[in-house]
């Protein structure tokens, strides 16, 4: 697979990272800070349902690839948001180990990124 080209990477997303913190009482919150915006190119792989409990439910899940520049400190804790969706990231590809573009594979579900 050819690296993109610089038109290709033509859609805005956020990575954010998560930081814990306390509360007013002293109990532990949890934020979503932006860890970096990047441009990338957006790759639709699949999309499938499954069960959300025993009790029912339904729970849509979508796994896509954002392609980016080359950005160290990435890691697979942090999540993407695009187009007002947040993404797990499932795996760090460093396109040919040649530093110069990221393949971010994600999927969609119902836990926000965490």
């Amino acid at each position: 697979m050819p690296p993109p080209g610089a038109g290709k990477l033509n859609r805005q997303i956020a990575i954010q990272s998560r930081t814990q913190g306390k509360d007013a009482e002293g109990g532990i919150t949890e934020t979503w800070s932006d860890f970096a915006t990047a441009w990338a190119r957006v790759n639709y792989l699949s999309g499938n349902e499954r069960r959300a409990t025993q009790h029912g439910g339904q729970i849509l899940e979508a796994r896509t690839e954002f392609t980016i520049r080359y950005l160290s400190g990435l890691t697979n804790i942090m999540r993407v948001v695009y187009d007002g969706k947040y993404y797990n990231i499932r795996h760090i590809n460093d396109f040919e180990d040649g530093h110069a573009f990221i393949v971010l594979t994600c999927d969609t579900g119902g836990n926000n990124g965490r």
